[in-house]
């Protein structure tokens, strides 16, 4: 009663904004919106909908002065009970929203609202020879908001990446009701990318700035069969070694294709036990038969059993149908099918299978496997009906085994479904508790009242206990310690530290500093993983040296020439694509907390984006320790590496609309001065500052760009690098300097 009573005080004044007809209470229409495509269910208080995305701001003030907790929804088709009102309140639908305002091929930006559905886009972009990249399974249903909320991805984005690599702005209300917009190109630390992948937790996507891209003149689907799943994906990790990148390399096993034959005729051999799916792309015929020629050579030397090219556009449909219509043809088998979603690093992916295999048999249990070979994400579909309790218990406890086996191999707990409610325990397996701690404080930093679709992502109770989490960062490296016990010691003191890197942007500006923190002695390569094409290094080593080392293994990072550090890159947004390819990064905070965000997975969106936000962060949110990033196995410049590029032979046109690639008003990053990206002038703003509360409460790092006086002009990037990368050959001792002698090493 008293939550009803609660909507009703606000009632009228809502439906003077949306209309009367606009705002539900009536039972059948809350019971409609109390379930996803997930497990979990509970009943809304009222139904907002909505017809225009100006009614959704003053909509949310309302709500959020009234503290009526909120959520916005769409197609509902996520799988992990992200759009379940936990607390009742109000579900805010956002599905009438479905205007494409521009599709815009001199720029090759398409602007859409957050009800578009992905297909019904591609359809349009295809009108002009245009196509978006994010493709999901569920693209004939999904909308581009719910695929903004769960950074949705799809075969396609082995090649061109996810959601978050194929958006340039967004305009979003917070779930204050604030209304501002967030830009790949803003200076300072990387908010869109943050809230990409929130889940509605952090506000609201009103309108989204799409990256769209010139369909290429060939596009080839190959297929081979396997006796054993181990095969397949040895020949899908060596097309990838072999510097093939198709634009999708799907697998699936038997169970799935035989399932299949409800929709469409399988066509493998029914010996075959895993079966791959390789499309190509290209402009240029003799490049593509080359590629596929390969591919064929690979396969049959892994024991392939079948290999066909598709010769029309509609056997290559036929295949993409049995591929994209695995779960409706496990839906037909029973009532319910549990989409689990854990991803490992693809050398793993045997193993994992393996395990994932046995533990389905131990619970009895039938189920088909997917997986997107290419990036390591694994999709368990176990069948079961939830009428019965006690199978319902029991697949549970198989999904959490399996999330478990993934951690344990080094990967995540989701690749691309998200948190929602049915991984939040799964959270504490995964990070320590400082650091569920600092997810915690990121939403509270955007939604002080919790609010915003409040208690997902991140557990409701937070288990110190955690009998699964093992990274630790008790280090034998005295370098690391030393910087460690220092920044410690420096935040009991409420002393200030400027963080630096190399000597390559020396500012006279700074030669009076007495609080330096010099990370240059953190050269290391932590770990060079040749098979998964994946980089551990330390934030100081330079990018020359970096290219240098990983140049006798025959890789290469898609980096800029760049005379300062990797940790400086990053902290500078010096290069346009860095976060394409950057998958995990190592930070420590200001009072000596070290977190762990992402690894060595190519998928991950378990929590918030906070590698991704510590680009351009300037050093001012913490100290970038080490950095996990994606290598090539092809020695291509600086622009033909940018993630989209289809081939050497591509077209200039095409090249420049593919993401992360320049455009006409945004300079390569490889002939940008010093100071790379970063030079607009960076000035915090009320969400910058929330979120540099969250790291460094006491502002002890970097404090100048967080303590401008009104009468102070904002720092530029150049002077922003400068504390990054200044010299500390000229500083000394009594300065109250620390600095960490070749001996340390």
């Amino acid at each position: 009663m008293f939550k009803k009573r609660r909507f009703i005080t606000v009632k009228k004044e809502i439906a003077r904004i949306t209309g009367k007809d606009n705002v539900r209470c009536d039972a059948v229409e809350l019971m409609a919106y109390s379930y996803d495509a997930g497990l979990s269910k509970a009943a809304p208080e009222a139904v907002i909908n909505f017809d225009n995305i100006n009614q959704i701001a003053p909509v949310v003030k309302i709500l959020y002065q009234a503290r009526i907790p909120f959520l916005p929804r769409l197609a509902g088709t996520n799988l992990s009970g992200g759009t379940i009102p936990l607390k009742s309140g109000v579900i805010l639908n956002l599905s009438q929203l479905n205007k494409i305002y521009q599709i815009d091929t001199t720029n090759n930006i398409a602007v859409v609202e957050p009800g578009v559905v992905n297909i019904n886009l591609q359809k349009e972009l295809d009108k002009f020879g245009y196509f978006y990249a994010p493709d999901p399974a569920s693209q004939k249903v999904c909308t581009i908001g719910g695929n903004i909320g769960e950074n949705a991805g799809g075969p396609q984005c082995l090649k061109y990446g996810v959601t978050s690599n194929n958006i340039s702005k967004l305009l979003i209300i917070t779930p204050e009701g604030d209304e501002i917009t967030l830009s790949e190109k803003d200076a300072g630390p990387g908010l869109m990318s943050l809230f990409i992948g929130s889940e509605g937790t952090l506000g609201i996507a009103i309108k989204a700035w799409l990256k769209i891209i010139p369909k290429p003149k060939i596009i080839k689907t190959c297929t081979a069969a396997f006796l054993t799943i181990e095969d397949s994906i040895k020949a899908a990790t060596k097309i990838i070694e072999a510097g093939v990148l198709p634009r999708a390399l799907e697998a699936m096993d038997k169970t799935c294709v035989d399932a299949s034959e409800n929709i469409i005729k399988n066509p493998y051999p029914g010996e075959s036990e895993a079966m791959l799916i390789i499309e190509l792309d290209c402009d240029d015929e003799n490049e593509i038969n080359k590629n596929i020629k390969e591919i064929k050579n690979i396969c049959d030397n892994c024991f392939s059993n079948f290999f066909r090219v598709a010769d029309t556009k509609t056997e290559s449909e036929a295949l993409w149908a049995i591929r994209k219509g695995a779960y409706p043809a496990m839906a037909r088998l029973a009532p319910n099918v549990l989409v689990e979603d854990g991803v490992v690093p693809r050398p793993k992916l045997p193993e994992a299978l393996k395990k994932i295999k046995a533990i389905i048999k131990n619970y009895d249990l039938k189920a088909s496997i997917l997986f997107h070979a290419g990036d390591g994400n694994i999709h368990p579909n176990i069948i079961f009906d939830e009428r019965d309790i006690e199978e319902v218990k029991i697949v549970k406890k198989a999904g959490y085994e399996i999330l478990k086996t993934c951690i344990d191999l080094g990967g995540s707990i989701s690749g691309e479904h998200g948190i929602g409610i049915e991984k939040r325990v799964a959270m504490n397996w995964l990070y320590p508790t400082a650091t569920l701690e600092l997810f915690k404080n990121i939403k509270t930093s955007f939604d002080p009242e919790n609010l915003s679709n409040p208690d997902k992502i991140v557990p409701v109770s937070l288990d110190s206990r955690n009998e699964i989490f093992s990274k630790t960062h008790s280090s034998d490296n005295k370098i690391l310690n030393n910087i460690l016990n220092e920044v410690k010691s420096r935040y009991r003191a409420d002393a200030q530290s400027v963080i630096v890197g190399s000597d390559s942007n020396s500012n006279k500006n700074l030669e009076n500093e007495n609080n330096i923190l010099s990370l240059s002695a953190l050269t290391e390569i932590i770990d060079l993983d040749r098979e998964n094409f994946t980089v551990k290094v330390e934030a100081g080593i330079k990018i020359s040296r970096l290219k240098e080392l990983l140049k006798t293994s025959s890789l290469y990072p898609a980096l800029p020439d760049y005379e300062g550090t990797l940790g400086g890159l990053i902290a500078g947004n010096c290069a346009k694509n860095i976060k394409n390819i950057l998958i995990g990064l190592d930070i420590m905070t200001s009072n000596g907390e070290i977190h762990s965000f992402g690894g060595k997975t190519l998928k991950n969106v378990a929590g918030y984006d906070v590698a991704k936000l510590f680009i351009g962060s300037m050093g001012a949110y913490g100290i970038i320790l080490n950095a996990t990033i994606k290598l090539d196995s092809k020695n291509q410049d600086f622009f033909e590496a940018m993630p989209g590029a289809v081939s050497r032979t591509m077209s200039t046109k095409t090249a420049e609309a593919m993401p992360g690639a320049a455009t006409k008003d945004h300079a390569h990053p490889a002939t940008t001065t010093s100071a790379g990206r970063q030079t607009a002038r960076f000035t915090p703003g009320k969400y910058s500052r929330r979120l540099k509360k969250v790291f460094d409460p006491k502002n002890l790092f970097n404090s100048r760009l967080y303590n401008i006086k009104k009468d102070s002009p904002a720092l530029s990037g150049k002077d922003v690098s400068s504390l990054k990368d200044y010299s500390m050959k000229k500083l000394h001792k009594q300065n109250d300097l620390f600095k960490l002698s070749e001996q340390d090493k």
